[in-house]
């Protein structure tokens, strides 16, 4: 496939395309937006785009028209301007396939898409969904004037424990936190998620309520909670969590509420 084209081209190209996919899309990566492949004139507002390796490739499996879909990202320039070719293509199904074998299929693709958007090590969300499908969520209820807000956790004690003991121990002093964490936080999406960002960072973004008042419900958990985990099979460690807070109304913008929220820390 071309990485370079001319309006022209690219409008020859989305036809080609649409005769092999269900749908064929081409993104504003910066805006958010979808564009008209003949003029690039903005139309709606677009899906996240997903990350995409060093190459400008991304793949993943979504919902999209009411079924499991693979989503195929390439990053591409039309006229020196970069754009992204978004396609879809829904996942096959066997119509000989008996109801059991089809609620199957169907209840594998539904848990291996809730796989991907999980930590390995904690079991709460991971980098990926909170930046890209719950931040689309939380910006969409700001512009409405709910209140949106960030808390960033850090356990102070992960990297000594990776230095000075071993990875098992770091990642057990994790599960621990997340645990208490998750607890405090709730699993009402449509209010508040948990997620992991990276090594020992977390981020709790609630949505209808001040940062604030979740980071002292928070505080509240942890200082209730048996903080403790295990260093090996004879010892056992306590670990604290420091937590700071930023408002979406203070900043305006998402990387800039998490960015406040993470210099507070």
């Amino acid at each position: 496939m071309k990485l370079e084209y001319t309006k022209e081209e690219l409008s020859l190209q989305a036809a080609a395309l649409e005769q092999l996919f269900d749908a064929v899309h081409i993104v504003d990566p910066y805006r958010g937006v979808r564009l008209d492949p003949a003029t690039l004139e903005p139309q709606e507002e677009s899906a996240p785009v997903p990350p995409m390796d060093e190459a400008g490739r991304g793949l993943q499996l979504v919902r999209h028209g009411g079924q499991e879909t693979m989503q195929i990202s390439q990053g591409i320039r039309v006229d020196g301007r970069p754009c992204v070719l978004v396609l879809y293509r829904a996942m096959p199904k066997d119509s000989r396939a008996t109801v059991g074998a089809k609620n199957s299929y169907d209840r594998a693709l539904a848990q291996y898409r809730e796989d991907i958007r999980r930590d390995y090590v904690t079991g709460v969300y991971n980098s990926r969904f909170i930046h890209e499908e719950y931040r689309s969520y939380a910006e969409k209820q700001a512009s409405r004037g709910i209140p949106v807000g960030a808390v960033l956790l850090r356990v102070n004690e992960y990297w000594e424990l990776r230095n000075r003991e071993s990875r098992e121990a770091a990642e057990c002093c994790l599960n621990s936190a997340a645990g208490i964490l998750q607890l405090a936080v709730g699993t009402d999406q449509e209010h508040a998620v948990l997620a992991r960002l990276e090594d020992g960072l977390f981020a709790a973004v609630t949505v209808g309520m001040p940062a604030a008042r979740l980071a002292e419900a928070i505080n509240k958990a942890l200082e209730g909670a048996r903080r403790v985990f295990s260093i090996s099979l004879s010892r056992r460690g306590t670990f604290t969590v420091s937590v700071a807070s930023a408002e979406w109304a203070e900043t305006s913008s998402w990387e800039m509420m998490l960015s406040l929220a993470q210099q507070r820390l």
